[in-house]
Parts: C-alpha cells; structure tokens; sequence
C-alpha cells in the first residue's frame, strides 16, 4: 500500500492531468448539443456491435433448439391444417395431402441413419407412446423418407427408401403414370423407376411423386426428379434414374404419416381377396 501511494505521489501531475481531462470531456458533452448527439450515437454504434456479436454467438449455440421448435410447430399447424380442411368442400376446391383430413403428423428426429448398405435403415426418437406404429410413411420437407418397420415406447426404426426391399407406389406427375420405384442398392442419392411402359413419353426433369395407392403415403409427396432415361430396342419398360429430392446423408427431423382410414382400406380389400382366393 506504501508503495502505491509513492506511485501516486510521484506521477500525481500526469494523474491530475487526466482527471481534469475527463471533466472537462464531460463538460464539453454535456453543454454541446452537437457534440453529445454525437458522442452519444458513436457509443450506443459500439455498444450495440457488442451487443449484437453476442446475440450472434448465443444464436448460433442455439440452433439445435430453435430447429427442434420450428419443427414442432410445423408438426402442430400440419395437423390443424388436417382439422380444418374437413370444413372444406372437395368438390369446389383440390385439397393438397396436407390438407387431408384422414392423415396426421408426428414430428421425429433421426438419431441413427445408414447409406452405403444394400439395406438400410434409420432410428427415430419416437416411439408407440408417441403415437407411431409400423407401417406408417415417413417424410422430411423435402420429400418421401423411408417406412416404420419396427416400433418399441420410445423409439422406432424404419426402412429407408435407400432398401432394396421397400417398393415405393409412384406417379411421374406429368403423365399420370403409375409405377414403382426401388433402390438399386448403388447410388444413395438416386432411385430406379420401374414398370414405366414405353409408349409413354418420359423426359428428364419429370416430377415423381408418392400415388397415394399404398396409403402410408398422401398422394403428391415429391420422391425426385427423373435423371435419366433409356429404353432397349426390344424391352417393353424404360429404365429411369430418378434423383431423390430428400438428402438421405443429413436426415433430422423428419414426420411419421398415420392414415386414420388406412385400417379400413386394408379391412375391405382383405375381404375382396379372401373371395378371390375361394
């Protein structure tokens, strides 16, 4: 303490200087219109700076949240939607699928995805306490995803559409023509069309859309876009390469399907086929 008051004492004009400095700064500033509007909107420039470099950092360490949030909100006006569309008449006005009454939507987050297998699948972090049961679609905003395969309380697993067993029911939009798309087991970012008849004019660039015919998807979920097209002298189908519009290297959130009507459709066509078969 002696020290620091020798220290004082011995430079105590230079501290005196400063001190008389700042008073007659605050002097000026405050008897100076100009001058304090001018100190004033250079203090509260830097301020904000300092403000708003920390917001960015603090937004940036909270992006999982606010993802997680906007999904969730997604998943919640994606069923309103569902609600309130039964008010809508059918007749007077197309309803996209998001708008179908007998489908609801429960948000899930991928936390464990495969691509380079000739059979792969992904987990989910929802399970039959949140409503999910095998069978039902999956989807991302981008387009068709996979299929439940296998639920237990909290968690599910689900083919993706990247499976060489799952058969996906399609529409090329443009044509209207039915068909079925299948993974070759070769490009993770690329799906095979087949049964696509010749005397149908395919293009690249088509649309390729879910045909609702299998009900786990609404009719009009986008699965790709054609890449290619070629076709044998003597084969009666095309062989089309189709490029998935979902990015299956950087699933997230995704939204498992349910078809309110799907139990009945299953229940009268079982029917049909028992008095097929006798």
């Amino acid at each position: 303490m002696r020290r620091l008051f020798q220290l004082i004492y011995q430079y105590r004009a230079f501290f005196i200087f400063l001190l008389m400095e700042v008073i007659s700064g605050w002097l000026v500033i405050n008897h100076n219109d100009y001058i304090s509007a001018s100190y004033f909107n250079s203090s509260s420039t830097f301020a904000g700076n300092i403000y708003e470099n920390k917001q960015a950092v603090q937004d940036y360490f909270q992006l999982a949240e606010v993802n997680k949030n906007l999904v969730e909100e997604n998943e919640r006006l994606r069923n309103r939607l569902a609600v309130d569309s039964l008010k809508i008449d059918s007749d007077s006005a197309a309803i996209p699928f998001e708008l179908s009454g007998q489908y609801e939507f429960i948000t899930g987050k991928v936390v464990n995805n495969s691509v380079h297998r000739f059979r792969n699948y992904f987990t989910l972090n929802k399970g039959s306490e949140d409503g999910i049961e095998e069978g039902m679609g999956v989807i991302n905003p981008n387009g068709v995803v996979g299929k439940i395969k296998s639920v237990s309380n909290n968690f599910s697993t689900a083919y993706s559409a990247l499976h060489s067993s799952l058969l996906i029911s399609v529409l090329i939009d443009e044509t209207e023509t039915l068909c079925t798309a299948n993974w070759s087991g070769e490009n993770p970012t690329e799906i095979s069309l087949e049964y696509v008849p010749r005397h149908i004019k395919v293009q690249e660039g088509m649309e390729v859309i879910s045909s609702g015919y299998d009900a786990i998807f609404p009719q009009g979920v986008k699965l790709g876009t054609v890449k290619n097209v070629e076709i044998n002298e003597e084969a009666t189908f095309y062989e089309i390469e189709v490029a998935l519009s979902a990015d299956f290297f950087n699933l997230d959130y995704v939204y498992v399907i349910g078809n309110k009507l799907k139990q009945e459709k299953d229940s009268l066509e079982q029917e049909l086929q028992t008095e097929y078969e006798q």
